[in-house]
């Protein structure tokens, strides 16, 4: 197989068994969201309230995805939608007190989900992994520029 293929291959398998993993372990764990929905909660507690078009752009979601997770986390009662007072046309994304108050628990149980598939790993082998990712989405990002 070209090499170029495989990784391809390997990057998607992985994407793929990253969110099978993480959901089973937040199953297994009883913190009731699916791991794009902690994604989202995540980054409201670490970055606060955001209007749905900036998660959107930070979760690399279309507005439509944001709109279901939103709604699904609503219902929950972790999240409410604000009107912006500096933009009335957009919504603030803003944690709601239960969502705040999961948080040093959610946040010890999602890294330990990230560090256990990360076991046997040295720390060199990482910060070159992560440079290799970046310098992958920076190509596929210049070339997604290019095409528009």
């Amino acid at each position: 197989m070209l090499l170029s293929k495989e990784i391809a291959v390997y990057l998607n398998l992985a994407a793929c068994k990253l969110k099978q993993y993480s959901a089973a372990m937040l199953k297994q764990y009883n913190v009731g969201l699916t791991p794009e929905q902690f994604l989202l909660i995540d980054l409201l507690w670490n970055q606060g309230p955001m209007s749905q078009q900036k998660m959107a752009d930070l979760m690399q979601k279309d507005k439509n995805s944001i709109t279901k997770l939103v709604d699904a986390l609503e219902k929950k009662g972790l999240v409410v939608r604000r009107k912006d007072e500096t933009d009335r046309r957009s919504n603030l994304l803003v944690l709601t007190s239960e969502a705040e108050g999961l948080k040093m628990g959610a946040k010890e149980k999602g890294i330990s989900i990230l560090d256990s598939i990360l076991e046997g790993i040295s720390e060199e082998e990482l910060k070159s992994f992560l440079d290799t990712l970046g310098k992958l989405t920076g190509n596929m990002e210049l070339k997604i520029k290019d095409e528009d």
